[in-house]
Parts: C-alpha cells; structure tokens; sequence
C-alpha cells in the first residue's frame, strides 16, 4: 500500500517492499479496467493539467476521479510500458531503454521480458478477466516483430486474448501497418480513415461482443490496455481538426509556458512559487523568431494539438458507450502517458521524423514548403524543441532525459463505484511499475504463482490504492531510481539526484563519457529545477548516490553506455547476418511487414533480384517488392501491367525506371538488376537500373537520387505486397498482388 508520512529519507531498503493484493472481490463486482496509454504527452498538455490542448473526455474522467501530480515513468516508452504491465523496473524485465536498441549479452538492455514476469492481463485473464490490447505494442526484440514469430512476447503471449494494433514505435496515422492477434491486415476501408478511430471502433467491438464461456447472460469484466499512437510523432489529424487550433499558438511557446503555469498554480496541480525551467539549448526565446518561423512553429503546435484533440474525442466515444452499457461507474480508467514531451523533432521541427538522421536538418523554408499539408497524409511531422519545453511546462528538458521533464507525467485515475473523491489531486508520490499492482488491488486479484507454467517473480512496484481515499504527502513514498543511455536519477521523499548527460536527444550519435556531476534538486519546494543545491547538501548527496547504486546494481544496469553504441551492433549484426546468408535472401512467396532490421538491405547495397509471376491479369497494377513508403521508399512494382522500379526520398520526391509495354498475360520471368555508386557531396548515388523479362531487356535507365538510409520507425518490406504508406503513389495500401509471385531471389554485392 501507499507509504505516507515523514519517515526517514534515507531509511535503507525503503525501495524493496512489494505488491500485497487486498481481499479477493466478489465475482459480479469486480470492476473493469480500462488504460489509455497515450503517447509523448508531458504534464502540461491535457487541458485538466493546464494545457493548451482541448481534452474534454480526459477532463470528464479527472471530474469523476483523481489526478497525481507527482507521478514518473521511464523517460522512454519501451522501457516505460513493459514496466507498467508487468509491475517491475524497466531494467528487471530487460527492457531500460528502448527494445530497437536491444542489446545482446546485456540482461538488462535485450528487449526479453522474463517469463517470471507476468503482465497485468496474465494475472487478470487467469482471474477470469476478458482481456484486449490495442495499438502500439513495441516492447519486443526487433528479431521477434515480424510474422514469422515466435509470438511469446506479442500481446497475446502475455496474457491478453486478443490484439488489434502495429508493432512499431509509431505509425503513419494514415496507413498503419496493421495485425489482429499474429497476423497481417490491410486498415480498412474509408477516404477519412485515421487510426485513432480505427482503435476505438475495435475497442467498442470488443467491449460489446466479450461473455463468459458457457455462461449464457454473463458478461465476464474486461481489461483492455488501448495505446494510441497519439500524440507520438508523426502528429497526423483531419484537416478540419488542425484548422479548429487556427492561430491558437501564434502567441508562441514562452507565452503558452506562462499560461500553462499560471492555469497550473491557480489549480493547485504545483505550489505557488513554482519557477519555469530554464530554456535549454535548442530553444531560442519567441520573440527572437523571424516571422516565417513564428509561423512555422505555430502550425507544428496546431497539428499536434489536434492529434491529441481527435483521439480524446475518440477515447469519449469509448465512454460512452461504457455509460451507454451501465458498465462505466464500474470501470476504472486510467490516462497516463508514456514519457515526457518528445524534443525528437530538433531545434526546427521536422516535416518528416525521419529527417532526424539527416546530417543536415531541413532549413525552416524546406520545412514550410509543406505548411498547407503539415498533420495530413503527405508529411510525416514533429514539432520543434519549444514546443516539447512548453508541453512539460513547469518541468525541465523532455522525454529520453531524467530531469522531471522526462519522467513527471500526468496520471488520471477514476473509478466511481470505488474511488468516492471527485475532481481530487494527489500528490503522492507513484511510479510506472505501481500501476499493475494498484489493479491487482482494485480488482482483489492476488498475484499469480505461476503463469504459463513459470513461477513468478513479486513486483517491484507499491500499490497506491490507499491515495483512493486519503491523500498523502509529496514528501512520502520509497527511493526508486531512474536510468537511460547514461542519464542518471533517483528520486526519494520530494528530491531529485540527476545527471545531464544526454541532453539533445535529438542528437543519436552523442556520446561522451560517464563523469557527469550529480545535480540535486528539492522538487517540492523547485518542481522547475531551477536551483541546484549539490554543492550545499553534500551528505544528502552523497547517501542518494549510494541508494542509487545500491538500487541498480542487482538489476544489471551497469555497464552504462550511449545510445549511439547500439547504432554500432546494429551494423555489426547486420554485416554478420550478411555473411551467414552469403549474400542471399530467397522467398517462397508473398510476405510481409517485415521490419526493416529483418529486411533484405535493399536501401544500402547494389542488388540483383529475380521473381517467377504466374496467373497474370493484364494491365494490372501490384506491389513485387516494396520497403518504405511516399516519403522514402523503394519498390518494384507492376504499374497497370509495366515492371517500374521506385526511389523515393524523404521530402517526396520521386524517381522511377519503367518500362514502355506491359507485360503480356500469363507467365514472366523478371529480373531487376540495381547497381549504385557511392553517394557524392550532394548526397546523391547514380542507380544504374536493369529490367528483363528472361533474356529480353524491357527497361534500362541510370538515374541520380539521394536516397536515405533510414524511412523510418514503422516502415517496412515486403514482397507481392506493401503494407502501411505505399511506395506507388495512389497505390492501395496492403492490396495482393494480382497473380502469383513465386521464387524470389536476392543477390547482394
């Protein structure tokens, strides 16, 4: 239960106590439980914590229950969500940082969850709950994200009965790359689709169709974990959602920071006093902008807002058709968020999120060539640095550090049957990993002995379920450490020990060494961590840092090391891979949403490929290969019957090699011949491109393009197929190809 009081700071092994459940609840009581995992959404972007953003459904749930102002996450969302359904530190369960930079041999960095570790729905599901995941789920190792399994790790290996969602850090709003349980879908149909809907459509579907087995009239309770890819970059809404915040941000992030705080103080969400983080690098003031970056950045605000404003009005749709049922006063809800405000879009914001590899990032012209289109389907957008300082407003920095800004999220808790306060804050202090025992409690569900067969491990976290009823002080709650990428935290009784160390996140290939100083703040009294009081709380420092190691040494934490270390395996382990194959990839037939960890290095080496197409209808258009997609792609397509190779780069332009005549009815025999130069100063190769049909030479063309060598974090390959945005402008999304691929072969150089 929920540790209040003034107890020693320093009392060794405060961060050791474990989850006890409360007292099984009777059956036909037992409430559902029902998460909105948003993302990259910092403590001042919900209207009911003093944001900017219109979030009327949120609002109505913080009405009905509770908000925690001094809840932490992991400033990562890998490591954060695996943390919050199985109830352990990120690091305990093999995930402290983000499983794309899964590292082998590190036991704290592999990205695979214990099975000793059962998640929420493992323990709920085997207490007779219907359980469903829905949206992101990307907390597993790259090398298992794929259709071919294993499957352990998917939501359904970890306890849910069913999952409808992508298997990435983020998706194209537009065009995600879709499963349902294990296997591919295509989105569906519709010229307004978006995905924020697309996941309430499946979240009511479930909720209305779930009953007992055999048990005619019973309707068992329901946990459903519905993780939006809102408001996580790319910031996609309908444009007439985008024109609703018109102007709205013009004022600019300095004067929305004022705002937010004044909103906040006058709520009582922090303490009169309260000093705004200082601006970090990255951010200039406002009123130093020239007009067209004003400009500029307002749009980027707009679009965002207008994410977060859709999936809220799609998560009411949820509500209430809860209410409609008579089932919402028995549903607990939880709003979370996964991380802080994501600085990921650089000092300049970025029209496509995959320009921030790009050795140059785009200039603000470059950047308001697409103002018409920013949030809709032909940008892949993120917004500046700013606007991520504003969205954390009063804390400092942003998601991936450990400064509050990274960790100090807003947490949302209502449940009216069971929670009797209404439009009440609480200050006490709650991690990520208290969020699975609290439902184990709310629910009278003792933790599990065994799950598929494996003993479990107790979990880390502390149930707050005693705050329900009485709030506690800031100043109470257990030590409980924080790390990511060599930043550095631990959080006891209302202070902060923490290092700068990784700070322009933006930045993957920052390394440095570990030496950075402690930096100690009272974030009661400074929630802005405006003052560093190492220098005069040596001994207060000094017992933090050894309660930090203390903390971190059981769960293999150290060796630290950079993000820009795991960029190096990652070319390792792909020219290792290279090797085993010979060079070769050969596929039986159509597959698809392939990774592109797991794809054929198509995007980086020059290649030959042959395919066997039977049972051609004439004329007909169909992916034979894709990876990427408008926005940096590579494919080879029939296009309305002609073999045509694509290059597409990341601001959507586009070239291709087509030929003149389509193929004839019946059989083909294709080879696709690519040979590329090295890159000049203007970042462009020269593809010298080959197309035949057997012996006959149907296309042969050389072009010069920039072609990037990263699309993107949901992007992937395909053959006889292209999931998610299609490389073939107009193209289908995820449409069969119109005949029969068979024996596919590349060869790489």
């Amino acid at each position: 239960m929920a540790q209040h009081g003034t107890a020693d700071p320093f009392q060794p092994g405060a961060s050791t106590t474990t989850h006890q459940p409360a007292a099984p609840v009777r059956q036909e009581t037992r409430p559902n439980v029902l998460i909105w995992m948003v993302d990259d959404v910092g403590f001042g972007q919900f209207s009911s914590f003093g944001g900017l953003v219109d979030t009327p459904n949120i609002d109505r749930v913080a009405r009905s229950g509770l908000r925690y102002t001094n809840y932490h996450t992991a400033p990562i969302c890998s490591a954060s969500r695996a943390a919050m359904l199985t109830g352990r530190n990120p690091h305990t369960v093999h995930i402290g940082g983000h499983a794309t930079a899964a590292r082998e041999g590190f036991l704290a960095h592999d990205a695979r969850i214990p099975a000793g570790a059962g998640t929420i729905a493992a323990n709920l599901n085997a207490a007779g709950y219907a359980t469903f995941a829905l949206g992101k789920w990307d907390h597993l190792p790259n090398e298992e994200a794929s259709p071919a399994g294993p499957f352990t790790r998917w939501a359904q290996g970890q306890g849910f009965e069913q999952f409808y969602g992508f298997m990435a850090a983020d998706a194209d709003q537009w065009n995600p790359v879709l499963y349902r349980g294990t296997t591919p879908v295509m989105k569906p149909k519709g010229a307004d689709y978006h995905v924020s809907a697309d996941l309430a459509d499946q979240a009511i579907a479930m909720i209305d169709q779930r009953s007992a087995p055999g048990e005619q009239g019973r309707t068992r309770p329901f946990f459903m974990y519905w993780a939006t890819g809102a408001a996580h970059a790319p910031h996609h809404a309908p444009k007439e959602w985008i024109e609703r915040y018109k102007g709205k941000f013009d004022q600019g992030w300095d004067a929305a920071r004022a705002a937010v705080l004044k909103s906040q103080i006058a709520a009582g969400l922090v303490p009169k006093g309260t000093k705004l983080a200082p601006r970090p690098e990255g951010m200039p003031a406002w009123d130093s902008l020239a007009p067209d970056e004003r400009k500029l950045f307002a749009r980027q605000m707009e679009a965002f807002a207008a994410s977060l404003a859709y999936a809220d009005a799609q998560f009411g749709r949820i509500l209430d058709r809860l209410q409609e049922r008579g089932e919402l006063d028995n549903t607990m809800v939880v709003i979370t968020s996964d991380n802080g405000a994501s600085a990921e879009g650089a000092p300049g914001g970025l029209y496509n999120e995959a320009e921030v590899t790009s050795a140059k990032p785009p200039s603000t012209a470059e950047n308001l060539a697409f103002y018409d289109d920013w949030g809709g389907p032909r940008t892949y957008p993120h917004y500046a640095v700013g606007w991520a300082v504003a969205g954390n407003t009063p804390y400092r920095y942003f998601k991936q550090t450990t400064h509050e800004g990274g960790t100090r999220v807003p947490l949302v808790v209502s449940w009216p049957k069971g929670i009797a306060a209404r439009g009440a804050i609480r200050q006490d202090f709650a991690y990520v990993s208290d969020v699975a025992p609290t439902i184990l409690d709310a629910t009278g569900t003792p933790l599990a002995k065994v799950v598929n067969n494996v003993p479990q491990t107790p979990m880390e976290g502390q149930s707050i379920a005693a705050t329900f009823n009485a709030a506690g002080d800031p100043r109470g709650g257990r030590a409980q450490y924080v790390e990511l990428y060599g930043n550095k935290k631990l959080m006891w009784q209302g202070w902060s020990l923490v290092t700068s160390h990784r700070l322009r996140t933006w930045d993957w290939q920052t390394a440095k060494t570990f030496n950075e100083p402690w930096e100690l703040y009272d974030v009661v009294n400074d929630p802005g961590e405006t003052r560093d009081l190492a220098s005069s709380e040596p001994e207060r420092v000094a017992r933090m840092a050894a309660e930090f190691d203390r903390q971190v040494q059981p769960r293999n934490v150290f060796p630290l090391f950079n993000l820009a270390d795991t960029g190096a395996e990652s070319v390792m382990r792909g020219r290792a891979e290279f090797a085993r194959r010979g060079g070769q990839w050969r596929y039986a037939g159509p597959v698809g949403s392939i990774s592109s960890g797991l794809a054929p290095p198509v995007i980086a080496r020059s290649f030959s490929m042959t395919v066997a197409i039977d049972n051609l209808t004439p004329g007909a258009t169909g992916a034979i290969f894709a990876q990427g997609g408008q926005m940096g792609g590579i494919g080879f397509y029939l296009n309305q019957g002609r073999p045509q190779f694509i290059l597409n780069d990341l601001r959507g332009n586009s070239v291709s090699v087509t030929a003149p005549a389509p193929l004839a009815q019946g059989k083909a025999d294709l080879h696709l011949e690519v040979a590329r130069s090295t890159p000049g100063a203007d970042g462009k190769a020269e593809f010298d491109v080959t197309i035949r049909d057997g012996e006959r030479i149907l296309a042969h063309q050389a072009v010069r393009f920039a072609l990037s060598p990263y699309f993107g974090l949901s992007e992937v390959f395909g053959i006889g197929g292209d999931a998610g945005s299609p490389v073939l402008r107009g193209y289908e999304a995820g449409a069969p190809f119109p005949g029969r691929i068979s024996d596919v072969q590349f060869d790489f150089k």
